[in-house]
């Protein structure tokens, strides 16, 4: 499972609402990916809108999807690799340093000795991809992987999970190419690890690492002690997260700082952890809900569109199940009941949330291991009758711009902040006290989201870095 984890993706679309978050009807994308475990969403052929990926364990492939007209309708199913053993999670990054979204794979196998972490190269940036390349074959059991900066040079690390050897890795891009040094084991004793996600827990710039470890039923993480990768011993968050499957890191509570959200199958429990001080000491365990059964993953993301971080989840009973979600009620913390968005998902293994449909708001999408589908469930946010007013008054310009974004407001808005965040939802500039320009020279080449702040709301425009 690929918590993706992004993600968060959170605040990148902001805007006004009158109503809590209503989800459509399931709209298939394949029917053709068999035991599906992974799904996630990037530009992978460089038109500007959001494609999907799956991978599928019962068919051993990992394919590709294309949003034809940047509105939610998808192409045939574009295989990658069809003979990846027991593919079971995935995720994109540019592992070459050439713009464009390559493919990253963890394989658990038919044994231990076929568990691989892989990665196909996106050869044009149009989605055709090369062959095979292995990072690892020693992840033994490989169930989770995840790219991040873990050394603190600018490119894209991998990290892995393994539940088979208990282990927790990561591998250095050793020179941005894509080109992976041996295994580092960050630890071993990880029981039955079975996710892996990153994040700067402790404040200090750098990136730490959390994981699930259901043989012991904890939540645990691993301190980034220099930003170049070498890690501290075990920090247990919880150990009563009995099963755990799925973690994530955001900002729950609205303080600035990384909160930890966790799911287990075997207490049927999706709870949090407040990060108390900003430096990854976590308080006890706030249950979301109790009352489903086999809680299989955790997501988060700003659902409603009110600004603050709502938990996704999905889960499975025998050979049924649903995709539901819980809304933030104060944006502290303070979660709603459980609200459906799907029932014909059968036993959904992943869930990811981007803006599949370009309209300005987070839809979600599942990877169901019985049905063999992937599917994506429309966010049907009734917008506030003002947003439009302010998004005509508010502009940003040149765009595509390469040294300094003009923001010209010709309202009676005044703009409080302006925050630029990635298209995995991580905040890359924050300006607090705005003018009419905002120097993104630090940037990389691609596509952002602006999000204006003011008096009245927030609204969100696209922005293109060349």
């Amino acid at each position: 499972m690929n918590m993706k984890k992004t993600i968060l993706l959170s605040l990148a679309f902001l805007s006004f609402i009158n109503s809590s978050a209503q989800f459509g009807e399931q709209q298939i994308i394949s029917t053709y990916a068999a035991n599906a475990r992974g799904v996630y969403a990037a530009d992978l052929d460089g038109d500007g809108d959001m494609d999907v990926l799956s991978a599928s364990e019962g068919d051993d492939k990992v394919a590709w999807y294309e949003n034809l007209d940047g509105l939610g309708d998808f192409g045939s199913q574009q295989i990658i690799t069809e003979s990846l053993h027991a593919a079971v999670d995935v995720y994109t990054a540019d592992l070459d340093g050439d713009g464009d979204k390559d493919v990253l794979v963890a394989a658990k196998g038919y044994n231990q000795n076929d568990s691989k972490i892989v990665w196909y190269e996106n050869i044009d940036g149009l989605g055709n991809f090369g062959s095979q390349q292995n990072i690892s074959l020693l992840a033994n059991g490989a169930i989770s992987v995840y790219a991040i900066d873990l050394d603190g040079d600018g490119d894209m690390d991998v990290l892995s999970a393994s539940f088979s050897d208990n282990k927790i890795a990561w591998y250095e891009n050793t020179d941005g190419l894509g080109n992976f040094g041996s295994q580092q084991i960050i630890s071993n004793i990880a029981l039955s690890a079975r996710d892996v996600y990153a994040a700067d827990l402790d404040g200090d710039g750098d990136m730490d690492v959390i994981a699930a470890a259901p043989g012991t039923a904890e939540v645990i993480w691993f301190e980034n002690t220099d930003g170049l990768g070498n890690f501290g011993a075990e920090q247990v968050i919880t150990n009563n997260a009995l099963g755990v499957l799925s973690v994530y890191a955001i900002d729950i509570d609205g303080d600035d700082d990384m909160d930890v959200l966790a799911a287990s199958t075997s207490g049927n429990k999706v709870a949090w952890y407040e990060n108390l001080d900003g430096l990854g000491n976590f308080g006890t365990e706030q249950i979301i809900t109790t009352g489903l059964e086999r809680e299989r993953v955790v997501y988060a993301a700003d659902l409603d569109n009110d600004g603050d971080i709502d938990v996704l989840s999905a889960y499975q009973e025998d050979l049924s199940g649903e995709i539901v979600w819980y809304e933030n009620l104060d944006g502290q913390g303070t979660f709603g009941s459980h609200q459906v968005i799907t029932t014909e998902a059968a036993a959904p293994r992943d869930v990811y949330v981007t803006d599949i449909d370009n309209d300005g708001d987070l839809d979600v999408l599942s990877a169901s291991t019985v049905d063999y589908k992937i599917a994506w469930y429309e966010n049907l946010t009734i917008l506030g009758v003002n947003k439009n007013d302010i998004e005509k008054s508010i502009s940003i310009y040149p765009n595509p711009v390469s040294y300094i974004l003009n923001i010209e407001n010709n309202s009676s808005y005044t703009i409080n902040s302006i925050q630029i965040y990635d298209v995995l939802g991580r905040l890359v500039i924050e300006d607090n006290y705005p003018t009419n320009q905002l120097d993104i020279t630090t940037l990389t080449n691609g596509f952002f989201y602006v999000n204006i702040k003011t008096d009245k709301g927030v609204i969100s425009k696209k922005m293109v870095k060349e």
